[in-house]
């Protein structure tokens, strides 16, 4: 029995097939897998090394605009009652057995334990026990990444100097380098805090289990509300529709003149945000410097020198959920809007770089996080 600094107890068997003989020394491996408690319950995404067990408070859930969730989100007054805890998608064998939840109201724990040697991400929806209705949701991103592995983008402009430290890969992404489909990142519609899968299309069985689906947007569905409450749905429009939001929201992501604040739907684990556009300017974009003849490679994506490696790996389309251009193209949200409707964005094709381009919100595209 062994007692962790928390002071919870482990308790190891041995192998039934053992025989202890006289005068014989004998050796045993215990592997004592890491447990990571969170207290804040503060962020839609976290980081735990494969093999590991993650504990966090539902905190969240009981935040949105700085008021009970209850009151704003869903019904009957503040929740005190007991959650459950399921996975809505894993691109891999990441999770292990099913998520738990201990306590009850915002004190409640959820705990999440992984798969050694399995790296990917999943979706883990919280919902109330008495009615099954989902309240909030969280990204679990397995990787031995520790974000300690950066890289830094520094320049002065009209005498005002910027400088970004982004991950050296993309969010949900478990290499850091240039490629397509598994392994390069996740796809996010702007705005939304919940991620969707890098493989395979809406309804189809992800490797770890679970799904997605796609849903067009209304009035009825198009809200933030709703999109807390159904975090593997992906909704898509038509041809005149460029915001899943039915109507639009500047300020999801925190976008502001001076660089903005992270809010409550930023998908980037705790210290990282989706980066700003400091004035929606190319001359000034995160990604100044970065074109196709200033040192850039190509293979499936674009190399600027160590660590700058970014993925050519499609997007999720505005019409159906499906991924369109992998291997041919790159998109990366930026947190600053364009319009009401579109939202500025880093758009790379083999022949050229666009800094500042813009899309419609409504598209999945790939997330580089920036520090705080």
């Amino acid at each position: 029995t062994f007692t962790t600094a928390d002071g919870e107890e482990k308790v190891y068997g041995l192998p039934n097939t053992v025989t202890f003989n006289a005068g014989y020394s004998y050796s045993f491996t215990f592997v004592l897998n890491a447990a990571t408690k969170v207290a804040d319950g503060m962020t839609n995404c976290y980081i735990v090394a494969p093999g590991a067990e993650l504990t966090f408070l539902v905190s969240r859930a009981y935040t949105y605009e700085n008021k009970a969730f209850t009151t704003t989100l869903h019904t009957g007054g503040e929740y005190t009652g007991a959650f459950t805890a399921e996975v809505v998608w894993a691109d891999a064998l990441v999770i292990s057995g099913t998520p738990t939840v201990t306590g009850s109201g915002n004190t409640a724990e959820v705990t999440v334990k992984t798969n050694a040697s399995v790296s990917g991400n999943a979706v883990v929806k919280i919902c109330r026990s008495d009615n099954g209705e989902t309240v909030w949701s969280y990204h679990i991103w397995v990787t031995d990444y520790t974000g300690a592995e950066t890289y830094t983008n520094t320049y002065t402009f009209s005498s005002k100097q910027y400088e970004f430290i982004f991950m050296d890969r993309n969010l949900g992404a478990t290499f850091a380098g240039t490629g397509t489909g598994l392994g390069t990142g996740l796809f996010y519609q702007w705005g939304r805090k919940d991620p969707f899968p890098a493989t395979l299309e809406p309804d189809d069985t992800q490797l770890g289990g679970g799904s997605f689906t796609a849903v067009k947007t209304s009035d009825v569905n198009g809200t933030v509300a709703n999109a807390i409450k159904n975090p593997g749905v992906f909704y898509f429009g038509n041809s005149g529709t460029g915001d899943w939001l039915y109507v639009s929201n500047n300020t999801l992501w925190g976008y502001a003149s001076d660089g903005g604040t992270k809010t409550i739907y930023d998908p980037c684990p705790s210290g990282w945000r989706v980066p700003v556009n400091p004035d929606r300017d190319e001359y000034r974009s995160p990604w100044k410097g970065f074109t196709s003849s200033n040192g850039g490679t190509w293979n499936n994506g674009y190399s600027w020198g160590t660590n700058a490696a970014y993925p050519a790996a499609g997007f999720r389309s505005n019409y159906s959920g499906s991924i369109l251009d992998a291997g041919t193209a790159g998109c990366y949200w930026s947190a600053s809007p364009n319009g009401n409707i579109y939202a500025l964005d880093l758009y790379f094709i083999s022949g050229g770089v666009y800094k500042s381009s813009y899309a419609a919100r409504i598209g999945g595209r790939l997330v580089r996080c920036v520090q705080e």
